[in-house]
């Protein structure tokens, strides 16, 4: 353990667990990049396994198993000298989670869009509608991380997330907003690196539209 960790050891751990875990990739960037905001994403391969709605949402009543490829956190650096650090990671929109939207097999049917003046997306009538605002779906998703990723709930704090905007969601793609402690997370690649233990790197990281 190096000696200027600041974070709590076993969170630390638990955090290497999760991201040795094989459906788990992580991705960092731009830190020797004057030109270009410092990144740092981490992405979990759900495989096509479903994940459940609960039909209670603003935006659709159906219940459905959803086929979901994966989901990406990813996080910005961005500048600021009224943060202790100088700075804090920002997640807004920019978290996504990936689905099979076709309506084969059971999924999701994302159907068509209603012609509108309005900003925000309406579904048309074939549609199931928007999995956004259910939240069944974001706590079936952090369940699946639980029982097939090595994530712990205690990780929550350091590893968050939930619907955006209304105006975000697109076919095959919920957009979130990610709360998300890079620093936190480089200490885990760090310390992974010092016990041998290997993490799943990507050059081509899911980065979020």
């Amino acid at each position: 353990m190096r000696a200027n960790m600041q974070y709590n050891k076993t969170l630390i751990e638990k955090a290497v667990k999760f991201l040795n875990n094989k459906n788990v990739e992580v991705e960092h960037w731009g830190a020797d990049d004057v030109q270009h905001s410092e990144s740092f994403a981490i992405c979990v391969d759900v495989h096509n396994n479903r994940i459940w709605t609960d039909g209670d949402g603003l935006w659709s009543t159906v219940k459905k198993g959803v086929k979901v490829r994966y989901a990406n956190f990813l996080v910005h650096k961005e500048i600021d000298d009224s943060e202790a650090l100088g700075y804090y990671w920002s997640g807004g929109l920019a978290g996504n989670i990936n689905y099979d939207g076709s309506g084969k097999d059971g999924t999701w049917y994302d159907g068509g869009d209603v012609e509108t003046q309005l900003i925000n997306k309406i579904k048309d009538k074939e549609s199931d509608g928007m999995i956004y605002g259910n939240g069944a779906f974001i706590n079936n998703l952090q369940t699946y991380m639980i029982e097939n990723c090595d994530f712990d709930k205690e990780l929550l704090q350091y590893l968050d997330f939930d619907y955006s905007e209304q105006g975000m969601q697109d076919d095959e793609a919920v957009n979130l907003d990610v709360d998300l402690d890079a620093d936190f997370w480089l200490e885990a690649v760090n310390y992974a690196k010092e016990q041998g233990i290997e993490i799943q790197f990507r050059t081509d990281v899911k980065k979020a539209a």
